[in-house]
């Protein structure tokens, strides 16, 4: 018997542990943290429906193209679209990726899978977001350089110091 509980719990606290410890990657990872525990509530529900044999019936919604919106858009941390974007970022999630895809090989689960196409959009997210396909390496990124700030150097400069080799601070 599977679950995706004890999977994106773990993963869940993975996160909060790096976002407390990388203040950079905060902001990013609440969101990520956030969107993990709506996906674990949904597959979880997803999942006791499917065992009680009364999965709900994906809902036709009618095209909104062309349409106006005339309510103002919710402004949103775009997340990257990479597979596997969050291991550059988060080394920590390289073995929960491990871990979703030996969960999406046990035969029940690819079941609910084929069942369920709610869970197969949910999942797919999961996937795109800790699996690395085979033969690739995860992408790469690269952070901007944020040290010395600029108004600590103009302060400096102000108080007749530079920057010596290794950070510290020498008078002129």
């Amino acid at each position: 018997m599977f679950t995706f509980h004890h999977l994106l719990t773990g993963l869940q606290a993975a996160i909060a542990v790096v976002s407390a410890r990388d203040r950079m990657l905060t902001a990013l990872l609440v969101a990520v943290w956030a969107r993990v525990g709506r996906a674990r509530v949904r597959l979880e529900k997803l999942i006791a429906l499917w065992r009680a044999g009364m999965v709900p019936v994906a809902r036709q919604r009618p095209s909104r193209a062309g349409e106006v919106r005339s309510a103002p858009e919710v402004q949103r941390i775009g997340l990257p679209t990479q597979r596997g974007w969050l291991i550059p970022r988060m080394r920590e999630a390289a073995m929960f990726g491990g871990m979703l895809e030996t969960l999406l090989t046990q035969e029940e689960c690819v079941r609910f899978l084929d069942e369920v196409p709610q869970a197969r959009r949910i999942v797919r997210g999961l996937q795109r977001m800790l699996v690395v396909p085979s033969g690739k390496s995860p992408p790469k990124v690269k952070r901007e350089e944020v040290w010395p700030p600029a108004a600590w150097q103009e302060t400096v400069r102000q108080a007749g110091m530079h920057i010596g080799p290794g950070g510290r601070l020498v008078w002129n």
